[in-house]
């Protein structure tokens, strides 16, 4: 084999094996997906308290690998904390929903217009 087919192999090898690396993620999942499969399919399985302990856990996790948490887990423990009357918890966790990720700006504001018109009551 000559040099320059030797020289051609390897570049090619080497081209092959940096496109076989994995990506760093985008975002931190954690026990997202199941801790909400297990919220919605098992009801009672798992409490609202031990979901909120999960995604806590998840977010704090998130910021241990210096990544960000995926769109939807602030909004889900924010509905969790308003589920168990915790309205000043749920609306931390809607307005950080809100700045990381604006394209849900729109729910989020219905459900701080919901904690604010349950709170005038």
């Amino acid at each position: 084999m000559s040099a320059g087919v030797r020289l051609a192999l390897g570049l090619l090898f080497l081209l092959l094996a940096a496109g076989c690396q994995t990506a760093r993620p985008l975002y931190f999942w954690g026990q997202y997906e199941a801790t909400l499969y297990q919220g919605y399919s098992n009801l009672g399985k798992i409490s609202p308290d031990e979901q909120m302990l999960k995604l806590q856990e998840d977010v704090t996790k998130a910021a241990a690998a210096g990544l960000p948490v995926h769109p939807g887990l602030h909004a889900q423990l924010g509905y969790l904390y308003y589920e168990k009357g915790q309205t000043e918890a749920a609306r931390k966790e809607f307005e950080i929903e809100k700045s990381l990720f604006p394209e849900a700006a729109v729910l989020m504001d219905r459900m701080l217009q919901k904690i604010q018109t349950s709170a005038a009551k």
